[in-house]
């Protein structure tokens, strides 16, 4: 209550809060900015004469004399702005300033930062300095009276450049300048636009072409009419009488007709392309469309994804400057420091495309089964071929001869899906002869990863179709990835840490990194200032000892338990809202209120912590996987050895998101996405996402130990915060040397829980979480006191603890010791 008064008290002190004060400036900017834009638009070149002839205590007499002859807006004030920008400056065109003034209040009324407008300010001013000029130009040479646009100045610039360059010298200057702000204009789109404009112009040379050619066409079809119709008639008198009879009733539609049914033709199969699909990316952003013929009467289509469009380097930059908290100089790192992709070296095979046609539809016909149809999609690993098979086909038969065309084939990893989800075909994917790497900077630089708004983006790879698989993992909420080893998965998780590395600002993204096989993330120890969470104390950044990996993770649960505290208290259901009530109404710092930022633990070999720290491992990532998702904490559990064992069902019903890289077995793949196909990947990045039933196809993005050092030594030169971000000391857990019998700190539940200890003669905390129903904290904490008390042994690892108490007697007799003990 005291402090509620005091911070009462502290506001009535303030008439107004600082918020207030700066809306209220962004106001008054707004209001001058429409003031300067009503006395340039209302300017008369007269209202200056009469405001300069006269005396200003005869002027500001309104109601007689020349203040009523003042054409102006604002009156004598408006004349007097008017008369500088408009006429002083460069006329009509200083409407440029009164823009970019109300778009400075704006952003101050909005309390956003003036950076992102300085650039574009600066641009239209030029612009409008050059326009000035060019205008001015013009009214020098007599071409046109443009005084009212050009301004005195703009007239001046003009005359001066006439003065230093002579009679053409102007034209050049002016017009290079013009050529320049158009290319800032476009950025990077530059080449984009002439090549729309030069297609745009040779569509309308070949439509006219084409209306010329039907017209000659049309033109020699009624001169052969006419002229056997002529032949009919003795002179020219009767011909031409029944010409004109005749000609609306002779006029040859047949051409038309044509013509008509070709453009509607052309506009249903455009309509076709678009819509093609059923649940697909529409064609219409295809690159390449190529029709493959064989020996059979049936035509194939082959599609070639075309890539995503490119964002240029100054959109990286704003993007991420937008993100950017000021809380520490940090600098995003920039796309030179990864690889680029070669030039060449992607083409498509046809000829190859064309024998895996002749091979299918041969071998499935031998089988008795009619294709009606058939397309192929190429992608960077495999090719899609979609099979229309005949109504009388049951999808089951074309399935059980999978083996057959892998033979016929002779290749390994064909797949076949029946039928495509959405779609009434079946799906044939055979891998590429000669695959194609998909580098991750042309996914990073893409402008669907530079414009996202997800939280936490990931972009895996490319599609079948060629186009950037990305998935924002704050809404998965998790993810589980299985692989064999040397499949990729390493890479792939190397690929969701450099995605979130070029996208997240430090303040708003930690990670915790476990790493069993001490080698695959040392990489990111440079980093442990900007981006790691540890515990207090801990010698590494990384967590490479199995031993310690329990210990963090109920330090994850504690840092959750205590953040949904903080949730409670601000009333609200997720960290998003969390965050933007902290930045906007300044929740308390005294009630413990801060800036949460989102929580990603990596857990690189999962089977390696089962067998070495037991079910114990499996209760805390059960319970942050059902409660850490409106917290900001997120898992990545991965594994090279997807047994159910260790991907259990627990673990399982809490991760739909799950990638499959290449396994060694069906069993794998079941156990890992509840289906085949995984035995059947190609390996190298080739792998299957699985999420919300539904299942892509997708070559992952390789990122190289370089790469990787490269980005890492980027940020780590950069100063940050002085020590990792810490997490919260864990409570008291198993096998630590304290006495929690120490200052009667006994728990309520002790002698219950070694009443049932001694009856089953097992000393874990999961029996007593079972009996007692109790948390995996205040169990772990019951056993620390029973093991201080006598009564179980010491911590053994995953096997449970020894029974140091064999009967009820020799237990009571222990608890009257130690009753008799307590102060």
């Amino acid at each position: 209550m005291a402090k509620n008064s005091n911070k009462k008290s502290a506001e009535k002190k303030h008439f107004l809060a600082p918020e207030r004060k700066i809306e209220i400036l962004g106001v008054i900017i707004m209001a001058i900015a429409t003031l300067l834009a009503i006395s340039i638009i209302t300017h008369e070149s007269e209202d200056y004469a009469v405001i300069s002839s006269v005396s200003l205590e005869t002027l500001f007499q309104f109601d007689r004399g020349p203040a009523l002859r003042i054409q102006n807006g604002l009156g004598p004030m408006g004349a007097y702005i008017s008369h500088f920008f408009a006429y002083m400056m460069f006329g009509y065109t200083s409407m440029v300033i009164a823009v970019v003034v109300l778009v400075y209040g704006w952003y101050t009324f909005r309390h956003k930062p003036f950076n992102p407008v300085h650039p574009y300010a600066v641009y239209f001013i030029s612009v409008m300095v050059l326009t000035g000029a060019i205008l001015g130009y013009i009214q020098m040479e007599g071409i046109a009276d443009t005084v009212a646009w050009s301004g005195s100045s703009g007239l001046a610039i003009a005359e001066f450049l006439r003065a230093v360059s002579g009679q053409y010298g102007p034209m050049v200057i002016l017009g290079s300048l013009t050529v320049i702000c158009l290319l800032f204009g476009l950025g990077r789109r530059t080449q984009h636009t002439l090549d729309g404009v030069k297609e745009r112009f040779g569509e309308m040379m070949d439509e006219r072409k084409k209306n010329g050619e039907m017209a000659k066409v049309k033109d020699l079809e009624e001169s052969d009419h006419l002229r056997n119709d002529r032949s009919r008639f003795k002179n020219k008198e009767d011909w031409t009488e029944e010409r004109t009879k005749t000609a609306p009733a002779t006029t040859p539609d047949p051409i038309i007709e044509r013509s008509e049914r070709n453009e509607s033709k052309t506009r249903e199969e455009k309509k076709k392309e678009e819509n093609f699909g059923d649940g697909k990316p529409p064609r219409a952003v295809l690159q390449e469309k190529q029709h493959v013929s064989g020996d059979d009467d049936l035509e194939m289509s082959v599609y070639i994804g075309k890539p995503d469009e490119e964002a240029g380097d100054k959109d990286l930059e704003q993007k991420n400057h937008d993100q950017a908290l000021p809380v520490i100089k940090y600098k995003f790192p920039t796309l030179d420091l990864l690889d680029s992709p070669p030039e060449e070296g992607n083409e498509v095979d046809f000829e190859e495309i064309k024998s895996n046609k002749l091979i299918i539809l041969d071998k499935l016909r031998r089988h008795g089964i009619e294709i009606t149809a058939i397309e192929a999609i190429v992608g960077p690993t495999v090719t899609l071929y979609e099979l229309q098979p005949a109504p009388d086909v049951k999808i089951s038969k074309i399935e059980s001869y999978a083996n057959d065309l892998k033979m016929a084939m002779a290749t390994h990893g064909l797949r076949i899906i029946a039928p495509i989800p959405g779609k009434s075909k079946v799906g044939i994917e055979v891998p590429n002869r000669k695959r194609q790497m998909v580098y991750i900077k042309s996914l990073l630089r893409t402008r669907r990863f530079v414009e996202t708004n997800m939280s936490l983006p990931i972009a895996f790879g490319r599609t079948i179709e060629n186009e950037v698989f990305m998935i924002d993992l704050a809404t998965l909420p998790h993810l589980l990835m299985a692989g064999a080893t040397g499949s990729g998965k390493s890479v792939g998780i190397n690929t969701i840490l450099t995605c979130l590395l070029y996208k997240c600002h430090p303040e708003n993204l930690k990670f915790v990194l476990v790493d069993p096989k001490k080698i695959e993330l040392a990489l990111y120890r440079n980093i442990q200032n900007h981006f790691l969470a540890t515990l207090p104390g801990a010698e590494e950044p990384i967590i490479t000892d199995t031993t310690k990996v329990l210990e963090v993770l109920n330090s994850i649960c504690k840092e959750m338990d205590s953040r949904y505290d903080l949730l409670k208290m601000a009333m609200v259901r997720d960290i998003r809202a969390y965050n933007e009530k902290f930045k906007n109404e300044g929740l308390d710092l005294d009630l413990g209120h801060r800036h949460l930022p989102f929580m990603v633990v990596i857990i690189d070999e999962l089977a390696d912590l089962m067998m070495t720290a037991g079910k114990a491992i499996e209760e805390p990532i059960a319970r942050i996987a059902q409660l850490a998702r409106a917290v900001g904490i997120h898992l990545v559990l991965a594994t090279q050895r997807p047994s159910v064992n260790v991907i259990t069902g627990t673990i399982k019903a809490n991760f739909p998101a799950r990638i499959a890289y290449q396994v060694a077995s069906r069993i794998d793949s079941r156990t890992i996405l509840d289906t085949m196909g995984a035995d059947q990947l190609v390996g190298k990045g080739d792998m299957l996402f699985s999420g919300g039933g539904k299942m892509i196809r997708i070559q992952n993005a390789f990122v190289s130990t370089e790469e990787v050092e490269k980005v890492n030594a980027y940020i780590g030169n950069q100063f940050g915060y002085t020590h990792p971000y810490h997490l919260p000391p864990p409570d008291t857990e198993e096998g630590q040397d304290v006495d929690p019998l120490e200052k009667g700190e006994r728990d309520d539940l002790f002698e219950e829980a070694a009443k049932v200890v001694v009856l089953h003669q097992q000393g874990s905390v999961s029996l007593l979480q079972r009996k007692l129903k109790l948390g995996y904290n205040r169990a772990g904490r019951l056993i620390d006191q029973l093991y201080a008390a006598g009564v179980v042994g010491p911590y053994q690892g995953s096997t449970a603890r020894a029974v140091l108490i064999e009967t009820d007697d020799e237990l009571a007799e222990l608890i009257r010791e130690l009753d008799a003990g307590q102060p």
